[in-house]
């Protein structure tokens, strides 16, 4: 069972007009949100000619509670860059090509978090999809419903 969600999962990115087949430009790539009717956001990811990891949005917009599901290559892993981690783990690897990263409900509420979200009114996350020893760098940005 598990295997049909990921496989169905894969195939609907991919039918989203995901990177795979295309020539992914930043320009031309727009925010990643929930689906319609689900808390997930799904992010394609793809490897150009060189390797070098391609995602299917130019940046990912969630709010607390949501999570955000990663799926591309067998082995790649989201690294949350300066130890700042929206679910306390730096590293997460896929696993059968897939990473699944929830935003906490009180999120806002964490110590770590307190005075970015009040200057801010958001809270914003770095991080890179490492594979094959390349790396790119999309932002995470967390809003309040």
């Amino acid at each position: 069972m598990i295997y049909i969600k990921y496989t169905l999962m894969m195939v609907f990115i991919f039918a989203l007009g995901g990177c795979a087949s295309l020539d992914c430009k930043p320009d031309k790539l727009r925010t990643g949100y929930a689906l319609p009717g689900t808390e997930t956001v799904v992010v394609g990811i793809s490897l150009d000619k060189s390797g070098m990891p391609q995602e299917s949005y130019k940046d990912v917009k969630v709010h607390p509670g949501q999570k955000v599901l990663y799926a591309g290559p067998d082995e790649f892993a989201i690294v949350f860059k300066n130890k700042k981690t929206p679910n306390g783990r730096v590293e997460n690897k896929s696993s059968r090509g897939v990473v699944v990263v929830q935003i906490p409900e009180d999120i806002f509420e964490r110590p770590e978090f307190i005075e970015e979200f009040r200057k801010n009114k958001f809270l914003t996350f770095d991080y890179g999809i490492r594979s094959n020893g390349k790396e790119l760098d999309p932002p995470m940005v967390v809003y309040p419903r």
